[in-house]
Order: structure tokens, then sequence, then C-alpha cells
């Protein structure tokens, strides 16, 4: 179970943050009772992302993308012509 700490303490105690994230391998940051980031080391993000990027990406898009990229042209796009096909 990943530790949790408030995002004032996360501020004011950034090394000891730090220092929790390496021993532990994830830290929630909470705000107003809500969960408001996460903060994993390396070795962590490595293992969550190669499972989640393999599982989402399914070989069509780029390991930084989580969304279709037509679909985050469409999310950029402040006026979207009527023209634009949504699939």
């Amino acid at each position: 179970m990943p530790k949790s700490v408030s995002a004032s303490d996360a501020k004011n105690n950034f090394g000891g943050l730090l220092e929790d994230v390496a021993a532990l391998g994830r830290v929630d940051i909470v705000k107003h009772g809500r969960l408001v980031a996460v903060v994993l080391s390396p070795q962590a993000f490595d293992s969550s992302s190669a499972a989640g990027v393999a599982e989402a990406q399914d070989g069509k898009w780029g390991k930084k993308h989580m969304i279709p990229p037509k679909l985050a042209r469409a999310a950029r796009m402040l006026n979207r012509p009527s023209t634009f096909d949504e699939e």
C-alpha cells in the first residue's frame, strides 16, 4: 500500500518525499482528502508503464501517447471545422 502525504507536507518536505519515493516506490499526494498526484520511483514507473503502455498501445501509437493522436488533435482545437471527421 502506498504512503499518502498532504500536498502541504510534500511541498514543505520535498527532500523527505523523495526519500520516501526511493524507499517505497510510490507516494500519493492528497489535497483536501482527494488524490491529486502520484510520485513514482523510476523502477515503479518502468514496471507500471510497461504493462499499461503495452496494453493500451496495442502497437498503434508512440510510447508517449495515452490517447489516439487523432483524438488528441481534436482536443487541442479551439474551433473545430464542421468538416472534422470523428471516428
